[in-house]
């Protein structure tokens, strides 16, 4: 498997064995572990799920990772702006490398709670001046394939993740580009376990979305993504 493959990781993923997951993580190739923002798509609102800030310093704290940190959806529009940077970008752009998705949120799957209006532009054009991004460093990308977010990878050559959806057309964009410059986030599609044999370009990212419903689930996703 391509060490351009990563793992996001479910919203039940610290509250059962986690250091023996992230130990078995680190036994293969993961490029990078990705959480996600459970405060606008909660996998499931009967259940407890991981905090951002926490869940990082967890990661963090782990002794034998080999892998990067990264955030695959960290919604602008759920937090008020000067608490969005304080208390989360700021913090994770002082993580080595750290991939940092932004996302707007839903309106299918998103809670309806406070909302808050943010240009998304403003907010990258901001990242931008305060933070050096590249596509094998700190990585900078959208969520989402939407025309609006389309136009802001083309403006600023950051990268985007689709979730599931077409490759096809994830490609087609990408070679509609003609980049005058390097991008500074990669291109990336969330896929199931079941889909490695998707084919993307080399520099395009797999991130697999890990299911742990019981440990059994969890190691067997896990040797079907990098066995």
């Amino acid at each position: 498997m391509s060490n351009n493959s990563s793992v996001l990781l479910p919203g039940t993923f610290f509250e059962q064995e986690y250091k023996r997951k992230l130990e078995y993580l680190s036994r293969n190739n993961v490029n990078c572990v990705y959480l996600y923002d459970h405060s606008v798509n909660p996998s499931d609102n009967q259940k407890t799920v991981y905090k951002i800030k926490k869940s990082l310093s967890l990661l963090q704290e782990y002794e034998n990772k080999n892998f990067n940190l990264g955030l695959c959806v960290l919604n602008i529009n759920s937090r008020k702006k000067d608490l969005l940077f304080s208390n989360f970008i700021n913090p994770m752009m002082e993580i080595e490398n750290f991939k940092l998705g932004l996302g707007t949120g839903d309106k299918k799957y998103e809670n309806r709670n406070t909302k808050y209006s943010y240009d998304l532009d403003q907010i990258i054009h901001e990242l931008i001046n305060l933070y050096t991004f590249s596509s094998k460093g700190k990585n900078l990308f959208l969520g989402g394939t939407s025309k609006n977010k389309k136009e802001l990878v083309r403006k600023y050559s950051i990268g985007i993740n689709q979730w599931l959806g077409s490759s096809k057309d994830l490609i087609s964009f990408y070679k509609s580009l003609h980049q005058k410059q390097s991008l500074i986030g990669k291109f990336s599609q969330c896929l199931k376990p079941s889909n490695t044999e998707v084919n993307l370009p080399k520099n395009f990212e797999k991130i697999f979305i890990l299911k742990d419903s019981n440990l059994g689930k969890f190691y067997s996703d896990v040797d079907k993504i990098f066995s």
